[in-house]
């Protein structure tokens, strides 16, 4: 077994990709072309997101490898052992093609990890619909006692499991739609708070300096590009200090 990267460089940084140019191409993959005829390469990915780990469990990207194997038995018996050591990698078997041959995955912790997500979606929708049922009941009983012409006998209809099942979607919604707005309500504060204090931070005559951002990002020119990028880094830590405050 040899392991070699995946792809033939690193990856460019945030700087770099503002900056454009050369340095921010994204390295290609070179791992298939050091898989020979009858051998077998194995990548290893996270079972949730798909993002890229290494065997050794912990998420990677530039540094992210691939080990390769002289026949199919050695791949499959070295990825049983990966997954059982870190049960949220999947292994990913290819031939010299490119062709994905099989998968190994630690199927017993990914069951129980299922079944455990699957029951906290359940008691969470079931704690919501209560509460959205118990919210309903309160304002209807507050509109009972504003409201004098209604009767609590003349607002019930018959008990029946299609009642309750109404019943509970309607609190789920209604929890769902109160939870909504509380969302956007928040969102609507937090961003004018922070337009507030960014409007307070940099001066008129700083905005109209940091408008040469929106031209220089389109030059090739290495010394526009390098401009760009000393300029973007002064306007982030203009905003970084104002949201500090």
């Amino acid at each position: 077994m040899r392991e070699v990267r995946v792809y033939g460089g690193d990856f460019p940084t945030w700087q770099q990709m503002l900056a454009g140019g050369p340095g921010a191409d994204f390295p290609k993959e070179v791992w298939l072309q050091q898989v020979q005829p009858g051998e077998f390469a194995v990548r290893y990915k996270d079972f949730k997101t798909g993002l890229a780990r290494n065997p050794s469990g912990v998420l990677a990207r530039s540094s992210e490898i691939c080990r390769i194997f002289e026949n199919l038995e050695e791949a499959r018996a070295d990825s049983r052992k990966v997954v059982y050591e870190h049960w949220v990698v999947r292994c990913f078997i290819y031939d010299h093609t490119g062709n994905q041959v099989d998968t190994i995955s630690n199927a017993k912790q990914l069951n129980k990890f299922a079944l455990v997500m699957y029951g906290q979606v359940l008691l969470t929708g079931a704690f919501c619909a209560l509460l959205g049922m118990a919210l309903i009941w309160i304002i209807y009983r507050i509109w009972l006692l504003i409201s004098p012409s209604a009767t609590a006998d003349q607002m019930h209809p018959p008990f029946s499991w299609l009642y309750w099942v109404s019943y509970a979607a309607a609190g789920l919604l209604f929890l769902a739609l109160v939870i909504y707005l509380r969302f956007r309500w928040g969102i609507h504060r937090t961003v004018s708070r922070m337009r507030t204090k960014l409007n307070s931070a940099i001066s008129p005559e700083e905005k109209k300096r940091f408008e040469e951002l929106n031209t220089l990002h389109l030059s090739r020119d290495p010394a526009d590009r390098e401009r760009f990028v000393k300029l973007a880094n002064e306007y982030e830590e203009k905003i970084r200090e104002a949201l500090k405050r």
